[in-house]
């Protein structure tokens, strides 16, 4: 039986930041988790995550959470993460580790089963190789791991790096954790302390130098973070691509981990494709649209526009310069034009927002349109936050330059005259106008004039 521990309990100092290291997020992702999956596969007795107490357990689901409550460590994050723990084999990789696949841990464990051994670790050539543990050796055998604050200028030199990826045997391992000390520069309990401690006792210790070389081997600052986002970035435009989705432009391109995209939708250059968002096939999304948390659904377009968490119909075409804020239903063949505001309002089949409106709030119904300069007021000062709501019947036609007063329903069929500020219920079929008559004052401006002499 092997299990996995991933350690993510650092705090990450040179990240600058009051969250986590671990929980930066790339692509969309906690990068944690992609640490997580590149062992989880290998590790047929399960996966157990060590975190600090700032880190939230219940993002955790499906794994065994351990709690350092200080942080004294990578030798200590290790026995708060055995404790209690049954297996033969330990498989210990960082949480800042994300580079890492599937394919470079099995390889590894394949090379410890053949190799007989009792300890191993992952080893690379890094070409900046500062903060990195540095492997030591005489000639070719191993002699231990040791850390950037306590290298010799001599041992700073070495380019072969620990990447922070362990195989142990479960029972060599408890011994060799009782008997690491934190004498050091950082007073603290280093797991490559106890590489060490077995080379001495005549266990087998091995080195499996990764065949592929890395940018990077762990991440420790923002620079870093966005060396590893844009590696993984390639790998989820190259996903996309290789499935039928065309993506011009691919350097310009974001699209998060969770994205969904069917095959024959065309992604324009500058997009931002977030969240746990889903685009059907045949859609045209771009130039420069982001969508964000949001169902497109097939032969819709959306163009150099933003679309935040809302189910977008078939056939719905979307901006320019829209504005689709959170909770809008588009149901099909729904257009929402240039200039354009919606939120939290539902659009029933053929509805139209051709442009220059703000619709909150709202049900509108099938074939309504909407015209230029249309607003609804749904904001009700007196009583609170509370946002009134507005009905819109199916067939209606809103002239340009309406204001809808909400709440308010204005029935089936019914118009009303551009300009107006509509306060009242509309019945079916009815012109509804409301506006001041018009007055012409002639001569005034001459009158003006003259009094200004």
């Amino acid at each position: 039986m092997i299990s996995a521990i991933v350690l993510g309990a650092g705090i990450g100092k040179r990240m600058h930041s009051q969250l986590p290291k671990v929980l930066h997020k790339i692509c969309g992702r906690e990068m944690i988790f992609y640490a997580i999956d590149s062992v989880k596969d290998v590790a047929d007795n399960g996966v157990v995550v060590v975190i600090n107490e700032a880190i939230p357990k219940e993002i955790f689901e499906g794994y065994e959470i351990k709690v350092q409550k200080k942080p004294l460590g990578t030798g200590d994050a290790v026995k708060v993460a055995i404790d209690g723990l049954d297996t033969d084999l330990v498989l210990i990789t960082t949480g800042d580790n994300p580079l890492f696949e599937r394919e470079d841990i099995l390889g590894f464990y394949n090379f410890f089963k053949e190799t007989n051994s009792d300890v191993a670790f992952i080893s690379a050539e890094s070409d900046d190789p500062t903060n990195l543990g540095r492997v030591v050796r005489i000639g070719n055998e191993f002699l231990k791991i040791v850390e950037e604050t306590d290298a010799t200028n001599e041992e700073k030199v070495i380019k072969e790096i620990n990447t922070g990826v362990y195989l142990f045997k479960f029972e060599q391992l408890k011994k060799l954790l009782e008997k690491i000390s934190n004498k050091n520069a950082q007073g603290e309990y280093y797991l490559t302390d106890a590489l060490k401690i077995a080379k001495e006792e005549g266990l087998k210790v091995s080195v499996y130098k990764l065949p592929k070389k890395l940018p990077i081997y762990g991440i420790n600052n923002r620079y870093e973070l966005s060396i590893a986002e844009k590696i993984i970035q390639e790998k989820i435009l190259k996903k996309h691509m290789l499935n039928g989705v065309t993506i011009h432009n691919p350097e310009t391109q974001k699209i998060d981990y969770f994205v969904e995209i069917e095959n024959d939708t065309e992604i324009l250059p500058g997009c931002l494709l977030e969240g746990k968002t889903k685009i059907e096939s045949n859609c045209v999304i771009g130039p420069f649209a982001q969508i964000v948390d949001s169902h497109i659904s097939k032969g819709s377009t959306v163009k150099q526009s933003v679309v935040l968490s809302s189910y977008v119909g078939e056939n719905c075409s979307i901006g320019p310069f829209a504005y689709v804020r959170p909770e809008n239903l588009l149901v099909k063949n729904v257009k929402i034009g240039t200039f354009v505001e919606v939120k939290k309002s539902k659009f029933d089949e053929g509805a139209k927002v051709p442009h220059l409106s703000y619709i909150g709030d709202a049900t509108i119904g099938k074939n309504v349109n909407i015209g230029a300069g249309t607003i609804t007021c749904n904001f009700s000062g007196l009583e609170g936050n509370k946002k009134n709501p507005t009905y819109i019947e199916d067939d209606v036609f809103i002239g340009s330059h309406s204001t809808l007063v909400a709440p308010l329903v204005i029935r089936r069929g019914a118009y009303t005259a551009a300009g107006s500020v509509i306060t009242q219920e509309v019945p079916e079929d009815s012109l509804a106008i409301a506006r001041a008559q018009q007055v012409n004052k002639i001569g005034w401006v001459k009158r003006r004039k003259g009094q200004n002499g």
